[in-house]
């Protein structure tokens, strides 16, 4: 039998879901909820509802945005030719902050994971194949994760994307820059391995 509140108790059930979040980390965040002050607790409230209400996929590339059409897709000096697809709208931020690319995106929202029983048919990837039928794209590039969801994800697009006329690319996955080969886990440096193209 528990002890908390059932209010707290549902709170604390729901905080549990979030990703990374276990039982003990969701009640700490609960406490520390209850320990607000009354104003920013319903700031809080208020952002979640808001998050919400105001955002949502782009129409384009489903990258999360405020408008119908996200600033990446809207901006006219982007690359439309070139997309990179990415597993979620955080990974373009990571992306971006290398300032090495100029095209535009396509998240798929998810990856594919049989363990959690999500098939490729879970991808949101209808609006890709349109774009690759009618010939607006011109290069695709997959940056989905080096994991094993990563990686099955990857292989189902290039098997989807391969019958359309397009350059093809995965991202390049291998050893950190500034570090030392012998500090290199064995499954990173095999695959810098299988990931070495030649020198021009």
């Amino acid at each position: 039998m528990n002890s908390f509140p059932n209010e707290l108790e549902d709170l604390i059930e729901r905080l549990a879901r979030f990703p990374g979040v276990g039982r003990r980390s969701a009640e700490r965040i609960a406490f520390y909820i209850l320990k607000m002050k009354e104003k920013d607790a319903t700031e809080l409230a208020k952002n979640i509802d808001a998050v919400h209400k105001t955002i949502k996929p782009c129409r384009i590339c489903n990258n999360f945005s405020t408008q119908e059409i996200c600033p990446v897709c809207a901006n006219p000096k982007r690359d439309k030719e070139i997309v990179c697809i990415v597993e979620e709208p955080k990974d373009i931020l990571a992306i971006e902050k290398t300032s090495q690319y100029e095209g535009v995106y396509y998240v798929l929202l998810g990856s594919i994971s049989p363990l959690e029983g999500i098939g490729p048919e879970s991808l949101s990837i209808g609006k890709l194949l349109n774009r690759l039928r009618k010939g607006e794209i011109k290069e695709v590039i997959i940056s989905t994760d080096a994991d094993n969801e990563g990686e099955l994800t990857a292989q189902f697009l290039i098997e989807q994307i391969s019958r359309y006329k397009v350059k093809l690319y995965r991202i390049g996955i291998g050893i950190p820059l500034g570090i030392q080969i012998e500090y290199i886990d064995s499954a990173t440096l095999g695959r810098a391995f299988l990931e070495r193209r030649p020198v021009t």
